[in-house]
């Protein structure tokens, strides 16, 4: 099955960069944000330690557009501003790609129907590296983009999911959607986005929910100054290990 989940990938990024020789990007956007949080669940529910309670993230973000589909890659890299100690014991990586083609540009034919604007074919690599961890689950599927009032873009994804590691063992389906609302208040310039994970259960691991949305003030066009929300039931795939607390955010976008 990770065979079919690795070339249904391949596939993937073959057709896009195959159709993309001889067009330009679109956009591409990068962002660099430094987050902090002071109420991480630093214990599972059976007793043992999985995090420190507090600790910095510096996350680093670019989304680029083609005519013929779209990409985004993200690093977190967590713990960086604790002791040497602390951050061998609890300091990772965390780094997700995904792949996207627009099924209706690539046959020629018209998909949109109601809210639906574009439909494509997805795959995507997480990677997660830490003192425990070293593994990569591959994913694909297939992602619709919405046409939703007051969103600049709003987007879901259905996932078929592969985790190589022991304890998730067997495949589960991801479901993730994506969002962007802008709005201003007084002349200031603010965001609504974030995103949310659903993982149904993966061998050992049990369901789990991850939500990140962020509020946002945009000072300039590359300052931004906000607050990020994150809601984590089952952290790690852990049964009844759960969080939910805000992160103190800033981002400079290039």
């Amino acid at each position: 099955m990770r065979t079919k989940l690795t070339l249904a990938l391949g596939t993937v990024a073959a057709s896009l960069l195959m159709a993309q020789a001889a067009h330009a990007a679109l956009y591409s956007t990068t962002k660099v944000e430094a987050l902090y949080g002071w109420d991480y669940e630093d214990t599972a529910d059976a007793g043992f330690t999985i995090d420190n309670k507090a600790h910095a993230i510096l996350t680093f973000a670019n989304a680029t557009g083609w005519t013929y589909g779209d990409s985004f890659f993200f690093t977190d890299f967590t713990n960086l501003d604790q002791g040497p100690q602390d951050e061998q014991d609890r300091g990772s990586v965390h780094a997700e790609w995904s792949l996207r083609g627009n099924i209706g540009k690539m046959t020629g034919l018209n998909l949109t129907a109601g809210p639906l604007k574009n439909l494509y074919v997805i795959g995507q690599l997480d990677l997660d590296r830490n003192s425990a961890t070293r593994k990569t689950t591959h994913m694909a599927g297939l992602s619709a983009d919405l046409d939703v009032p007051g969103f600049a873009f709003f987007k879901l994804h259905a996932m078929y999911r592969n985790d190589e590691s022991a304890a998730a063992e067997g495949s589960a389906e991801q479901f993730t959607a994506v969002w962007n609302a802008p709005f201003s208040i007084g002349g200031a310039d603010f965001t609504f986005e974030g995103f949310l994970d659903y993982i149904t259960e993966e061998g050992d691991l049990a369901s789990q929910l991850l939500t990140q949305p962020q509020l946002v003030w945009h000072a300039t066009d590359q300052l931004g100054l906000g607050i990020e929300y994150q809601h984590w039931q089952n952290k790690f795939g852990l049964e009844d290990t759960d969080e939910s607390f805000p992160q103190a955010m800033v981002r400079w976008t290039f």
